[in-house]
C-alpha cells in the first residue's frame, strides 16, 4: 500500500492521477481509507468532505463509500445489508438506478464531474486507458476535454483518477497528470489474505505451533509477486489438494501466473554448484557471497552483490551456473527473455521491462536471468557499427537505471557470449559488481566434467580406469560438448549390443562431435584476447603444469682470458 500518497495529492490540489495497478478493487479499498479516515482541512481550517464515485462504460457513474478497511473490498448494490469490509453502492435518486446508467458515451463521466457533481468529488475512472490510446476513434477529443476542465477541478476539489494496469499516458497529456505506482501485496497484506482463507475454509491458521513454526513465511514468501486474488486463489487451491497449505503449490501457481505474462519465466532450479565442473574461482566467489544477503551482514554494513555477468564460450556453464545460484541461494529463479520485451506500439517495450523489474522486486528474494545479454543490448555502445534503435536505448537506460537505484533483494545474473557490444556504463562496480571470463575447460576441469556426466548417468566414474585417455584427446571440448559426448557414447555402446559403456565406446564416439573451438577458432581467441586486456577474472583456476626448460643447461660465460680457457672446453654451472 502507499501511505499517505493519494491522500497527499488530493489535499495538494492534483486533478489528475494516474494509478498503475491490476487490482482495481484495492485500489479503492486503500484510497478510500486514506481519504475517508484522514481530516482535509482547507484554508479556512474547516474540514473539506470528499465524496467518492467510480464509473466504468457498463454501470455509468456509481457513488461509493467505504464502510470498514479492507485488503480486497467489493461493491454490492443492497445498502440494507452493509457488510463490514466492503464497498456498498449507494445510488443516488431511485432505488437501483445508477447515474449516467444508459449513457454509455465516453465524454460522459467527464460532462458530469463538470457540470452536476458537487465541489470536493473523486471520480475513479475504470478502463478509461483503451479509449486514450490513439487507436480509438475518440481518444483527440476526450484528452482535449480533460485538458479544457483540469484548471476548473483544480480550483473546485475535483480529482480525475485512472486505473490501469499500464501507463500508455498520450503525450498531450504528459504534463498533465501524476502517476502512482501502486505495488503488489506486500508480506503483511499476504498473511491478512492467508488469515482470511483459513477463516472461509475453516481450517486452523499456522500460527507457529508444533510443525508450523515456518510454515507462514515459506507461504508469504510463495506468494509474493502474486495480486490479492491470486494469492486467495493459490492458498485455497494448495487447501483443496493437499488438505492443508503447501508452498510447493503455491509456488507451482505463481509459475503459471509469471508465464502468462510471456515476459518472466519461473525456472525450477535443480542444479547445484556441485554439478558444475571447473569454475573453481568463481564457486568460491559465490559461496562467500551467499551469507552476505542476511538481516546480520547488512546489520555490519555490507552492501549485496547487485548484478554479476559471466561472460565466455558457449556451453562452458554459464547458463548453468545461474540455475545453480539459484539454488545454493535458496532463491526463485526468473528468466527474463529480452527478445519478447521489445513491442510494436510506443512505449510498449518501456512498459514491459518495467512491469518485468516491478514483478521481480515484488517477488524477492529472487535471482532474475537474463540470457545472452549483448544480443539484445547490440548498438547501445558508443560509435558502434550499428547504431542503437532509440527504444532500445530507452530499454537499457531503465536496466541501467533499475540496476544503480534498487533496493529490493534481487540479484541479477546476466550471461554473454562476448562483452564487446556492451556498454561500459552497464559494466561499472555498482550495476555488475563482477564480471567472469568462462573459458574452456582444460584437462583436469575436462575430467572433473566427464566424471560429473557419467554420474549424471548412473555409472560409477571409478571403474573408467582410463578415462585421462578420453581427457587427453579431448582439448578444446566445452562442457556442454563433453556431456553431448557421454550421451552419444551410451548411443553407440548401446547400438554395439555392448553389456556396458566402456571407455573405447566414448573414444569411438569423439570424431562424430566438431567442438565450437575448432567451428570459431578465430572469434574464441579474439573474445579471449579481449577479456584478457580488459582484466576480467578468470572464473576457472588454471592448473597448467611449468615444464622445466629444455636443452643445454650449459652457461656460456665471458671474461678476461676466455680465448686460452676455450681450449679446454666451455665452463659449465654447478
Amino acid at each position: 500500500m502507499l501511505t499517505k500518497t493519494f491522500l497527499n495529492y488530493v489535499r495538494a490540489g492534483y486533478a489528475l492521477l494516474w494509478v498503475k495497478s491490476a487490482e482495481e478493487a484495492r485500489v479503492l479499498a486503500d484510497f478510500m481509507n486514506q481519504v475517508f479516515s484522514s481530516k482535509i482541512k482547507n484554508a479556512d481550517d474547516k474540514e473539506e468532505v470528499y465524496t467518492t464515485y467510480v464509473w466504468d462504460v457498463i454501470d455509468g457513474v456509481v457513488n461509493y463509500t467505504l464502510l470498514k478497511k479492507s485488503p480486497e473490498p467489493e461493491r454490492v448494490t443492497d445498502t440494507k445489508s452493509k457488510v463490514f469490509g466492503q464497498i456498498v453502492s449507494q445510488t443516488p435518486g431511485a432505488e437501483g438506478s445508477y447515474v449516467g446508467k444508459g449513457d454509455q458515451g465516453l465524454l460522459s463521466p467527464l460532462s458530469w464531474l463538470e457540470s452536476k457533481a458537487d465541489d470536493n468529488i473523486i471520480l475513479f475512472l475504470r478502463d478509461f486507458h483503451t479509449y486514450l490510446k490513439k487507436d480509438c476513434e475518440q481518444w483527440h477529443i476526450i484528452s482535449r476535454k480533460i485538458r479544457n476542465l483540469l484548471p476548473t477541478f483544480k480550483s473546485k476539489g475535483k480529482v480525475l483518477v485512472v486505473v490501469a494496469p499500464t501507463v500508455d499516458i498520450p503525450i498531450e497529456l504528459e504534463k498533465e497528470v501524476t502517476v502512482i505506482d501502486f505495488k503488489l501485496p506486500e508480506r503483511e497484506e499476504l498473511k491478512i489474505i492467508l488469515k482470511a482463507v483459513c477463516d472461509s475454509a475453516g481450517a486452523p491458521y499456522p500460527d507457529g505451533s508444533k510443525g508450523t513454526e515456518d510454515l507462514v513465511e515459506e507461504l508469504v514468501d510463495a506468494a509474493l509477486g502474486m495480486t490479492i486474488v491470486e494469492a486467495e486463489n493459490a492458498f485455497s487451491v494448495s487447501l483443496v489438494e493437499a488438505g492443508k497449505f503447501d508452498s510447493s503449490i503455491v509456488r507451482r501457481e505463481k509459475a503459471l501466473i509469471v508465464k502468462k505474462t510471456g515476459l518472466l519465466e519461473v525456472v525450477e532450479a535443480h542444479e547445484s554448484l556441485d554439478d558444475i565442473g571447473g569454475l573453481e574461482n568463481l564457486k568460491d566467489y559465490l559461496l562467500s557471497r551467499k551469507d552476505t544477503f542476511t538481516k546480520e551482514a547488512k546489520e555490519f554494513g555490507i552492501t549485496p552483490v547487485k548484478g554479476i555477468l559471466l561472460a565466455g564460450v558457449p556451453g562452458c556453464g554459464k547458463s548453468l551456473t545461474a540455475k545453480a545460484v539459484a539454488s545454493a541461494f535458496n532463491r526463485p529463479l526468473l528468466r527474463l527473455d529480452m527478445g519478447k520485451i521489445f513491442g510494436k506500439y510506443v512505449g510498449e517495450s518501456e512498459n514491459n521491462m518495467k512491469n518485468c523489474l516491478d514483478l521481480a522486486e515484488a517477488v524477492s528474494p529472487c535471482i532474475l536471468w537474463i540470457d545472452e545479454l549483448e544480443k539484445s543490448m547490440a548498438g547501445n555502445k558508443p560509435g558502434s557499427a550499428q547504431e542503437g534503435h532509440e527504444t532500445t536505448r530507452r530499454v537499457f537506460q531503465l536496466l541501467l537505471t533499475w540496476l544503480q537505484e534498487k533496493k529490493t533483494d534481487v540479484l541479477l545474473v546476466a550471461t554473454a557470449n562476448s562483452i564487446a557490444s556492451l556498454p561500459p556504463e552497464l559494466l561499472r562496480a555498482g550495476r555488475i559488481d563482477s564480471t567472469w571470463w568462462v573459458d574452456l575447460p582444460d584437462a583436469v576441469q575436462r575430467e572433473e566434467i566427464l566424471k560429473i556426466h557419467l554420474r549424471k548417468v548412473k555409472r560409477d566414474p571409478a571403474k573408467y580406469k582410463s578415462l585421462k585417455e578420453v581427457v587427453d584427446k579431448t582439448e578444446g571440448f566445452s562442457g556442454a560438448e563433453l556431456e553431448v559426448l557421454i550421451k552419444e557414447a551410451l548411443v553407440h555402446a548401446y547400438t554395439k549390443k555392448h553389456k556396458e559403456l566402456m571407455v573405447e565406446d566414448i573414444i569411438e564416439t569423439i570424431p562424430e562431435i566438431t567442438p565450437i573451438s575448432k567451428m570459431q577458432s578465430k572469434e574464441i581467441e579474439a573474445q579471449h584476447r579481449d577479456a584478457k586486456d580488459r582484466g576480467i577474472k578468470d572464473a576457472s583456476k588454471s592448473h597448467a603444469v611449468a615444464k622445466a626448460p629444455v636443452g643445454d643447461m650449459k652457461r656460456k660465460v665471458n671474461f678476461p682470458g676466455a680465448g686460452a680457457a676455450a681450449s679446454s672446453g666451455p665452463i659449465v654451472a654447478g
